[in-house]
């Protein structure tokens, strides 16, 4: 097993293996980041109050740039950077709890916060050398220079490695020249500070390649122009424009990470990013539980309130139990990421599909629990159901990020069953692969996985982890062995495998987070919580055991040719006039 692997909860689980010193105990804020992040978050109550008119500015699609400016001065902009560079030098954990609250208040403040800093400099953050953080991060987190993160194409979208924009040396050798054309780009209408992603010739072994890289570019410059802003569903005062290089120069120290290493960098800042964007529906969907709670108290329908009925009780815990285990995950993976020594790429993944799937559940059963109020603009549910469409779309649609989670996971046991094939084909220096494989085997077998630091209290749900962990495993290995290196074209089977990985990763971080609950207070006074694990558990189980059965017995095929006829046909063919 590599090392990658032995350093990644999700990646080990996909092997079989429960990495519980990755996750236990649960992780706690530490005092002086809570202090910190509790003062900024009174800061930016008060300001909020004040100065935040998120019906105006959703109606007019604008807010005030001055807003931005503000934002600067109590330090929002500068959340995550050192405090020797001029930041506030907050861990992930504390970052993204800040940005939990700024959605709240006001998602397009929110999206316009987080592109300057959860992506905007993040490369720079990441990847950047001394003297160029030195150069830049300042200015960032002052709010002097304003970020944005240019990635996406008119023709590239999720598919990062098809981008057309290009960086060309100039003759002297000092610059690049960049041209080439970047969509929906947030804050592209106030950005200064561009991460811009390109194609550059790569001489590798003799032979020319193309290869993406990542530039920092600073205007104004002429040769920089931003279209107009967009007209969006939601989020509508955030700044969303295309922006357009025609031979905008950049110096050539201004490469991050160095020529040819675009793609990995790119990736780096998303799975690091999708962080602040997962928070933010945490933030959002405990919202939509407190207003739908406060309806369900009030209302009275048949001379009861409707929150005695047993459809708005299903719906309230629901809610409930799914931004539970979504907040549960977001700081088990903040946590993950502050440590600096584990693989978090999956698990980023993971908390970005989860948490954004439970908001637009919550905004949806809210506005069913308000009826018709819901609906009416007179309310801001029907805003905040806009505003939170964007989610699962932005940062990586959740379809690819489900692609993304499968095939990350599978690559440490496709590597494996590849290296015991090539063992098998060549038994004399093979020896050794082939033992360790069936010990391996052996060993999940006869003794399972363990996840002995959940509280007894919990084991029966700690149970399901480790009954399904080893199933799991099982039915990669399957698939794996039956579709070979054309799994990647298998998206059915792909969704099946990220499903219920999410549904494990979700199950092990309550636990972790319920255990230490129950440590912390005893058993008697954790009732809702562990109520909620159980809801949870029981409900993943199911889900889970039908993900399985689904791999060998499906209606895959059904649903190709269906789509394939009706791709023949153009439109929906029936009508009851014929």
């Amino acid at each position: 097993m590599s090392e990658t692997i032995e350093n990644s909860f999700m990646k080990s689980m996909f092997s079989g293996e429960i990495r519980e010193d990755l996750i236990f105990p649960y992780p706690k804020i530490p005092d002086d980041t809570k202090e910190t992040v509790k003062m900024i978050l009174d800061s930016l109550g008060k300001f909020a109050k004040d100065q935040f008119k998120s019906k105006e500015w959703d109606e007019k699609g604008e807010m005030p740039r001055e807003i931005v400016n503000h934002l600067a001065e109590i330090g929002l902009m500068g959340l995550a950077v050192p405090e020797e560079h001029g930041g506030i030098g907050l861990p992930q954990k504390g970052y993204a709890r800040v940005m939990q609250e700024l959605a709240v208040l006001d998602s397009s403040v929110g999206v316009t916060a987080g592109a300057h800093q959860s992506i905007g400099y993040k490369a720079l953050l990441l990847f950047g050398t001394e003297e160029q953080k030195k150069k830049y991060l300042p200015r960032l987190a002052s709010g002097e220079l304003i970020a944005c993160y240019c990635l996406t194409e008119p023709g590239s979208g999720s598919d990062a490695a098809s981008i057309k924009t290009e960086a060309t040396l100039s003759a002297d050798g000092k610059h690049y020249i960049i041209k080439g054309n970047k969509l929906w780009i947030t804050n592209g209408g106030i950005a200064n500070f561009f991460t811009v992603f390109a194609k550059t010739k790569v001489t590798e072994k003799g032979e020319v390649k193309e290869k993406v890289s990542c530039f920092m570019v600073e205007g104004p410059q002429a040769e920089i122009s931003v279209g107009a802003k967009e007209d969006k569903l939601g989020i509508r005062a955030s700044w969303t424009n295309a922006i357009h290089f025609d031979g905008a120069k950049v110096p050539i120290e201004n490469v991050l990470g160095g020529i040819g290493y675009g793609f990995k960098l790119a990736m780096g800042v998303l799975n690091h990013g999708r962080l602040g964007l997962a928070a933010g529906s945490v933030g959002g969907s405990k919202n939509c539980i407190k207003y739908s709670i406060q309806h369900a108290n009030e209302r009275v329908q048949f001379k009861k309130k409707i929150g005695e009925f047993g459809l708005i009780q299903e719906k309230i815990a629901r809610m409930t139990i799914n931004t539970y285990a979504a907040e549960s995950l977001v700081y088990m993976t903040t946590h993950l990421i502050d440590r600096k020594d584990v693989d978090y790429s999956v698990e980023s993944a993971i908390a970005k599909v989860f948490a954004t799937e439970v908001l637009w559940e919550c905004v949806d059963e809210n506005i069913q629990i308000w009826g018709g109020n819901g609906f009416m603009r007179e309310y801001p549910f029907e805003r905040w159901m806009r505003d939170a469409r964007i989610n699962r779309i932005f940062e990586g649609t959740n379809e690819i990020l489900r692609a993304f989670i499968a095939l990350s996971g599978m690559q440490g046991p496709g590597q494996a069953l590849a290296g015991l094939a090539d063992a098998i084909m060549h038994p004399l220096k093979g020896l050794g692969p082939v033992t360790d494989f069936v010990s391996k085997k052996i060993q999940q077998n006869v003794f399972g996985a363990s996840m002995n630091k959940a509280h007894p209290a919990l084991k029966k749900y700690a149970s399901f982890v480790e009954e399904y962990v080893v199933e799991f495993a099982s039915q990669v290995e399957t698939l794996l062995r039956r579709h070979g290196k054309q799994i990647h074209l298998k998206q059915f089977a792909q969704k099946r495998i990220a499903d219920i990985a999410i549904d494990l990763y979700a199950m092990s971080c309550m636990m972790s987070r319920i255990t230490a609950e129950i440590e912390s207070r005893g058993v008697e006074k954790c009732e809702l919580e562990i109520a909620i694990a159980e809801a949870f558990c029981m409900k993943a189980h199911r889900r889970i055991r039908s993900n399985f059965k689904a791999i060998d017995r499906n209606e895959d095929e059904h649903m190709k040719l269906i789509a394939n006829k009706m791709y023949e046909l153009g439109d929906y063919p029936w009508d009851f006039l014929n």
